[in-house]
């Protein structure tokens, strides 16, 4: 298992990122899709996204860049080069350390947004360390000792609403999948249990049909 201790702290940054556009953005017509890879069509090989965002066949493609020092010219054009070739609709670099203002300068004719967010700010507005109703945002599976403000915990990505119909009842679920050991956490309604998926026993024979059922 990843110790978070060891995970460097640009990691981190994209993990906080990816959360904070998770819950601003995850509906059922649009994906949010952490650390993936498309392929360029000019360059004929795999490019690496931070994020994606698709939603009707139009994607977003994020970059998370955290730096001391702001981003330049150089950082822009190789960002503009991967979104060239995956022919992306419009794109977004994230930074801690600003732009510089020759970046802003070399964006003007492509539909490409600069943003500047400090890493206190990305944690404080990413996840709450406290639990809010019954589902909290932290895994409890890697969840371990953090410097609050410095080092995160595993975070999760909650999809809500899924139903499981039986005998003439529904049985609502809640599951997330965590940015860090990439475990599922199942929250069920009826119960009130939070429980890791292939961990720890399931609260109920219904959730143990809802697992079998999602994970075919």
């Amino acid at each position: 298992m990843q110790n978070i201790k060891n995970t460097p702290e640009w990691k981190q940054y994209e993990w906080l990122i990816t959360k904070i556009f998770y819950d601003d953005y995850s509906e059922l017509q649009t994906s949010i899709v952490p650390n993936t890879k498309l392929h360029g069509e000019k360059s004929k090989i795999s490019r690496q996204i931070d994020i994606l965002i698709e939603k009707n066949n139009i994607k977003t493609i994020i970059e998370c860049k955290h730096h001391k020092r702001p981003l330049d010219v150089k950082a822009i054009e190789s960002f503009i080069s991967m979104f060239d070739d995956i022919k992306g609709n419009y794109g977004i670099i994230i930074t801690s350390g600003g732009f510089t203002k020759s970046a802003y300068n070399r964006i003007e004719e492509y539909p490409i947004k600069l943003e500047h967010l400090k890493w206190e700010d990305a944690y404080i507005n990413s996840f709450n360390e406290q639990s809010y109703g019954r589902i909290n945002d932290i895994c409890n599976h890697c969840n371990s000792n953090f410097k609050i403000g410095k080092e995160i915990p595993g975070l999760l990505l909650w999809d809500s609403g899924y139903g499981l119909e039986k005998d003439g009842k529904v049985y609502i679920y809640h599951i997330a999948e965590c940015l860090k050991c990439n475990n599922k956490t199942l929250y069920c309604d009826s119960c009130g249990i939070t429980t890791i998926v292939g961990k720890d026993e399931p609260c109920c024979q219904e959730a143990i049909i809802f697992i079998n059922n999602f994970n075919t």
